[in-house]
C-alpha cells in the first residue's frame, strides 16, 4: 500500500477546519503488511482544546485500487492545560 493523500477534520471552541493534501508531511510513503509509518506533525487550536478526525488515501500497488482509511477521533490539549 502507499499513502496517497490525507483528509483531517479540525475542531476547536473557536473553528472548524478541513485540511486536505497529498502524502503526510512531503512523504508518501509504501507499507509492505506489518509496516508501519511514524511521522510527527502539528496544528494550531486556538482555544487550546480541540480534537481531530480523518482519513488517509492508500492505493493498493498490486490492483492500483484506491482503499479510504479511516482515522478515529481523538483529542488535542495545549501542554499549559495541564498545570
Amino acid at each position: 500500500m502507499r499513502l496517497l493523500r490525507r483528509h483531517w477534520f479540525i475542531f476547536d471552541a473557536c473553528q472548524r477546519r478541513e485540511v486536505k493534501g497529498d502524502g503526510v508531511v512531503g512523504e508518501q510513503p509504501t507499507l509492505a503488511p506489518g509496516d508501519i509509518h511514524k511521522y510527527m506533525s502539528a496544528t494550531d487550536i486556538r482555544s487550546g482544546v480541540g480534537k481531530m478526525l480523518g482519513y488517509y488515501t492508500m492505493e493498493r500497488l498490486d490492483t492500483k485500487e484506491l482503499v479510504r482509511v479511516r482515522i478515529p477521533s481523538f483529542t488535542m490539549l495545549a501542554p499549559y492545560l495541564l498545570n
